[in-house]
């Protein structure tokens, strides 16, 4: 019960700090000053995106939040070490597939309900959030600001699975067996979501 506490005030400790840098963008009176919320918002309205950061905050509270609260860190860090990467190399191929590829993956270990060892979520975390830090850093263009584009894109990943973390163990902790089903079941939906978009991706590649 403490771990939960500490992640929903780390949360929340970070929904405040997105809430300060999004009032101080809101006033800034130079050019670019809605960069912060455009790297906010990149990833939370991009469904490729959206969906396998519940998956992965849903998977760890599954795991234990014990054991797995180093993914609120380690997948908002290796989004912005993923953006950053696109900034130096652009138009790497392939980085779209793996991005669908992780709502299934993801979705999978999810509705297996395995008690997985902490170095693969870990690895999951940052492998994952590496390819989608690179597809969310290639919207960077034009006149935005890097820097803050890449501080937005990392405050809200790291906010949306915090909460999503916090309220799977949660439930979770709360015992009734419908809610454990519930979960496994969104991770079905979910990769089954990642199979269908990942089969139309293929099919359009090939028609093309």
């Amino acid at each position: 019960m403490r771990a939960l506490h500490r992640v929903v005030r780390q949360a929340a400790a970070g929904l405040s700090a997105l809430m300060l840098l999004a009032s101080a963008e809101a006033h800034a009176v130079y050019q670019g000053a809605g960069d912060f919320y455009a790297g906010m918002l990149h990833p939370l309205t991009s469904p490729e995106h959206v969906l396998p950061m519940l998956v992965l905050g849903a998977l760890a509270g599954q795991n234990g939040l014990k054991r797995c609260e180093f993914v609120l860190w380690a997948f908002p860090a290796a989004m912005a070490a993923g953006a950053c990467a696109a900034l130096s190399v652009p138009d790497l191929r392939g980085v779209l597939l793996l991005n669908v590829v992780s709502a299934v993956l993801l979705g999978s270990l999810l509705a297996a309900a395995l008690t997985l060892p902490s170095w693969l979520i870990l690895i999951l975390s940052v492998g994952f959030g590496l390819t989608h830090g690179y597809a969310n850093g290639s919207a960077i263009i034009g006149q935005i600001r890097p820097g803050v584009f890449i501080a937005g894109m990392a405050v809200a990943s790291f906010i949306l699975i915090a909460y999503t973390v916090a309220a799977t163990s949660f439930l979770l902790r709360l015992r009734p067996t419908w809610i454990a089903i519930a979960v496994r079941v969104a991770g079905s939906w979910a990769a089954a979501i990642g199979l269908l978009v990942l089969s139309l991706t293929q099919r359009a590649l090939l028609l093309s």
